[in-house]
């Protein structure tokens, strides 16, 4: 099993239409590679981690970087994992009304501070999680 991590910023304002057509194609291609994770957006940024053969891993990946969509897409960390650490997080997308965004920040917050973090993938992903939790206002978290 392989881990892969990466953050990036998109090159404009998405709209919840933008989403969901991520959502859309990300759902397809990764079922079909059985490739689990998680992506996060938040103010204007993506953080991922992906999980499953490094090959399928890696070819997903160079999909993600070639996609016009975002930029500055930085590899955070990558590694051989025993396990998958996502196995159950299938396509879900989540956009809180504006009276929730406080409480959802504080939830990812909290997960990421929960969350197993005993690979360095899973420690870089959920670090910056938290990071770009910190500095924004509008949240959007997508399971994959």
């Amino acid at each position: 099993m392989y881990q892969l991590n990466y953050h990036s910023k998109s090159v404009l304002e998405l709209v919840q239409e933008d989403l969901e057509n991520i959502l859309a194609t990300s759902n397809f291609i990764n079922n079909s590679r059985n490739i689990t994770g998680c992506l996060i957006f938040h103010n204007k940024r993506f953080v991922q981690i992906l999980e499953g053969k490094k090959k399928d891993v890696l070819e997903v990946y160079d999909k993600i970087k070639a996609d016009n969509r975002h930029h500055n897409v930085t590899l955070l960390w990558e590694n051989n994992v025993d396990k998958r650490y996502f196995p159950e997080w299938n396509m879900a997308f989540h956009k809180p009304e504006n009276e929730n965004l406080k409480q959802h920040t504080n939830n990812l917050m909290l997960l990421s501070s929960l969350s197993d973090t005993s690979t360095g993938s899973l420690l870089s992903f959920w670090a910056t999680v938290r990071k770009i939790l910190s500095d924004g206002k509008n949240n959007h978290l997508k399971k994959i």
